[in-house]
């Protein structure tokens, strides 16, 4: 019993850790709230307009979920404007963003839904989908406990824009340190690069079948970049990614010699946006959003034994 209960201990702490190190992407929620608002728009203006909206609204669970999710967005954003903009004259107001967040992500492990959130992923545009249908609307328990999930998440997806200026940063202009900066030189626990080269050597080789060309690397970098905060130096993750593919015990089809991410990125428009933006220039069946689906399933299987 005591072994059991530390073997689920580890995994619960190897979970808050893996959410902690990728927070910046996973609770990156712009895609999400697009995907919403587009098939809210969908249903009340090309299917009968309010009164279908209004059946929908008492039937349907993804537009239930829809309903909530919009609900609490933003819900939490005038007490984190004043908790920035009113700090305490010792206290670092990026740091204590950063630290709320931390405390946050603990406390929305400890969430029974929290679990099944995790699998909403933009890596998976229907995941929401999934979701809202597992859910039961009528049951004012799993109504309670889903409002409690969404208002914690609210709250860690807004701070995450702040963090990393999108949206406009909620009308909160960073003054003090970057956040990158501090993500580099502050964070106690950053993947190193024998860590990453290893999670990558076993996740390239499940995913083999999806690489393309020797172009389709350059997804791999995007990946690297926006999710384990690799740098930009295109001719350093080359170099990197020579060592992960001398690592696969069968040779890839497909190699990094140097210029292949400049080549990459003349050739695909995709590749010279944030990966969010990439539905806007790529279908959803397309080569590099099957490869990049694929890769961030099996990184996420990888660090933290999820399945999707």
């Amino acid at each position: 019993m005591i072994e059991q209960y530390n073997r689920l201990s580890g995994k619960s702490q190897q979970r808050i850790e893996a959410l902690l190190s990728r927070a910046d992407n996973l609770f990156c929620h712009q895609w999400l709230r697009k995907a919403m608002f587009d098939e809210l728009r969908k249903q009340v203006v090309h299917k009968g307009g309010y009164p279908h909206f209004s059946e929908q609204l008492q039937e349907h669970r993804e537009m239930m979920l829809i309903t909530e999710y919009f609900m609490s967005y933003r819900s939490t954003l005038p007490s984190i404007q004043d908790e920035y903009l009113n700090p305490y004259e010792d206290v670092d107001p990026i740091m204590a963003l950063v630290e709320e967040r931390k405390q946050l992500i603990n406390d929305y492990a400890k969430l029974p839904l929290s679990h099944d959130w995790d699998r909403v992923k933009e890596a998976f545009p229907d995941s929401w989908r999934a979701f809202a249908r597992r859910l039961d609307f009528r049951n004012e328990h799993s109504l309670a406990e889903l409002r409690e999930l969404l208002h914690i998440v609210d709250r860690i997806s807004l701070i995450t824009d702040i963090l990393n200026k999108r949206e406009g940063g909620h009308g909160i202009t960073l003054k003090c340190v970057d956040y990158h900066k501090h993500v580099q030189t502050h964070e106690s626990k950053e993947m190193s690069r024998q860590e990453l080269k290893q999670l990558l050597v076993r996740a390239v080789d499940a995913c083999r079948e999806y690489f393309w060309a020797n172009t389709s690397m350059a997804v791999v970098q995007a990946v690297c970049k926006e999710d384990y905060h690799f740098g930009d130096n295109a001719s350093e993750f080359e170099r990197f990614m020579q060592e992960v593919l001398q690592e696969l015990e069968t040779p890839l089809d497909y190699s990094c010699p140097a210029n292949t991410i400049a080549s990459a990125r003349q050739s695909g428009e995709y590749l010279k946006h944030p990966i969010s933006e990439w539905v806007g220039y790529c279908a959803i069946d397309s080569r590099p959003m099957v490869l990049l689906r694929n890769l961030r399933t099996q990184l996420d299987i990888l660090s933290t034994g999820n399945t999707p």
